[in-house]
């Protein structure tokens, strides 16, 4: 596939609002919810973190590629998805006669983050929600360079995700919650991704807790902190464990 370049990117996990803070590693501990300004507060009515956080990254993204949300195609992944959302759910079906919250319904489907970010915005653009476990990093990535590569637009907006996991699940993952939103282009200068293959080991360079590694979105904090170091060379796009995704980054 052609070579894409990194426009820009968004980060955002409990103590740390944007990527500066992360690459700062100085966590704020008023940092528990993302601000995610994209949806106004009547239309956030009843949307988890989890949806926040995602449309919170996006917003990153875009900001620092000079892209416009409200036009631009947005490919979203996750492995848990809306997980508190559902075991919510259960838990109204089990207490409460089966009573449902209608609003809550309406935000428990894996692409909710996808609508209420178009609806928020007015963008009536192209948009997937891809659920890959813990390997939902790479498969978006890998989506959405595809689709550049076929020619369906020049620029996109990737976000992913997965939120701690809520009781009594935390107790079998008990990852931390991390966003990581990326801007890929095929115009322009910058950072690019090129030479997309599949090896049998990557190394890790990025320095992160194992909660945080966890999480299907930490392959996008290998990526911010090869750019963040100017280490051109192979990324791991993948999690660890058998045959790992990489691309070549090239800075220029």
């Amino acid at each position: 596939m052609r070579p894409v370049h990194v426009a820009g990117m968004g980060l955002w996990s409990p103590g740390y609002a944007d990527l500066a803070a992360w690459r700062a590693g100085t966590p704020d501990a008023s940092v528990i919810k993302p601000k995610c300004r994209l949806v106004d507060v009547r239309l956030k009515r009843g949307s988890s973190r989890f949806a926040n956080m995602l449309g919170e990254v996006v917003e990153q993204a875009a900001r620092a590629a000079e892209l416009d949300v409200r036009s631009a195609a947005t490919f979203y992944g996750s492995s848990l998805g809306e997980i508190e959302t559902m075991v919510e759910l259960l838990r109204m079906l089990y207490e409460e006669e089966g009573k449902l919250s209608p609003n809550r319904f309406k935000c428990s489907v894996h692409n909710a983050a996808s609508g209420l970010v178009s609806i928020g915005q007015g963008n009536t653009a192209f948009s997937t929600a891809i659920a890959g476990g813990a390997r939902s990093f790479e498969a978006t990535l890998l989506e959405a360079w595809a689709w550049l590569d076929a020619g369906e637009g020049d620029a996109l907006l990737l976000a992913v995700a997965d939120d701690r996991a809520p009781p009594p699940l935390d107790a079998l993952d008990d990852h931390d919650a991390l966003a990581v939103g990326v801007a890929l282009t095929t115009r322009g200068a910058g950072p690019r991704l090129e030479r997309l293959r599949v090896v049998e080991h990557a190394e890790r360079h990025a320095a992160m807790s194992d909660a945080l590694r966890a999480n299907c979105a930490s392959p996008g904090l290998e990526l911010a902190a090869a750019i963040f170091d100017r280490r051109e060379g192979p990324v791991a796009l993948s999690p660890f464990g058998g045959p790992q995704w990489v691309a070549d980054l090239v800075l220029s």
